[in-house]
């Protein structure tokens, strides 16, 4: 028998994640990242935290995360940690069922619209994957998926791919120029311990490149990005990671991400505005290629946005899907 069930606040959808181990499609669905972000983010974000799951005896507990937000007489359900998150997927209870049996789109389905009737609310989502049992369960339910974004990744396993990040003529020839003043190093930090040591410097480093400039999503303020930022870091389940190039003793550029399922997703990144004739962005981009595909990854994952310097790696491209379902009639 199936069971639907909502925890619908800050303190019962924490509870909940406190009680299970989650098993995430991505990064963005990690106990860990969305524990941080009910935490810190959801009440400037003006939305109330409601995970639906659906429980079988025959199969994996489904959950979806969505927040509830109130705009004068006017409610909307969106994925949980919208807009931080760069996809929005459904979770499981515990581990990946070990018979492989799919996910049960059709009780996903009625979970969502049992929570679209519960609250009275219409239904818009973005950055589904494409090919994810989201999508598909809204799309049951009637609802005409069209593109949201555009992700980019790069495909690890191909070796001629890694060469050509790596080894690109121009990389190598900024690469030799800047060497010539220092000795270039990699360095990750990848515990809470060692990130919440390196996040500070991350921070200072993003502000200068970005504190000024009117297209800054999101920006450190100081307020909550910062706590936000530091309570995923501090959550060993949400796997993020922070790459640092550095010259010598000056850190040029940073990355802060997720290693999650054998994909590296990069999230945020910063560089040193001095040293921009040498592209210490692109550098530490090529260095992280190579020593993650030496590791074992198998994608190095862009995530959204259509910036140039994604367009000039050799990377496949793939649209992100929306889907929106206007309010149904309440039980």
């Amino acid at each position: 028998m199936n069971a639907v069930a909502f925890e619908y606040g800050a303190s019962a959808a924490t509870e909940f994640l406190d009680a299970h181990r989650i098993s995430a499609r991505t990064p963005f669905q990690t106990r860990g990242w969305w524990r941080a972000w009910i935490r810190e983010a959801a009440d400037a974000e003006g939305a109330t935290p409601v995970l639906v799951h659906m429980t079988r005896t025959d199969g994996p507990t489904l959950v979806v995360g969505l927040q509830l937000h109130q705009d004068g007489s006017t409610a909307l359900l969106r994925a949980l940690s919208w807009p931080w998150a760069d996809y929005h997927e459904v979770a499981e209870v515990g581990d990946a069922s070990p018979t492989g049996a799919g996910p049960d789109i059709t009780g996903l389905a009625e979970a969502i619209d049992r929570c679209q009737r519960e609250f009275g609310a219409r239904l818009e989502l973005s950055n589904l994957r494409a090919d994810g049992p989201l999508l598909r369960a809204v799309t049951e339910l009637g609802a005409a998926p069209r593109p949201s974004d555009t992700v980019f990744r790069l495909d690890l396993t191909n070796s001629d791919v890694v060469r050509g990040v790596s080894e690109r003529r121009d990389m190598r020839r900024k690469r030799r120029r800047i060497e010539r003043l220092g000795k270039l190093r990699l360095t990750c930090a990848d515990t809470p311990e060692q990130l919440a040591a390196r996040l500070p410097s991350f921070i200072e480093l993003h502000t200068q490149q970005w504190g000024d400039r009117p297209d800054t999503v999101a920006p450190f303020d100081g307020g909550v990005v910062d706590r936000t930022y530091a309570a995923v870091a501090a959550e060993p389940s949400s796997t993020a990671r922070l790459h640092e190039l550095w010259l010598d003793d000056t850190l040029l550029a940073g990355w802060f991400g997720f290693w999650h399922d054998r994909t590296y997703y990069a999230y945020r990144a910063a560089y040193d505005l001095s040293h921009g004739r040498d592209s210490p962005g692109h550098l530490l981009t090529a260095a992280m290629v190579t020593e993650l595909a030496a590791q074992g990854t198998d994608t190095f994952d862009l995530t959204r946005g259509a910036y140039g310097y994604k367009l000039e790696l050799p990377s496949s491209s793939a649209p992100t899907m929306t889907a929106s379902r206007e309010q149904p009639c309440r039980v």
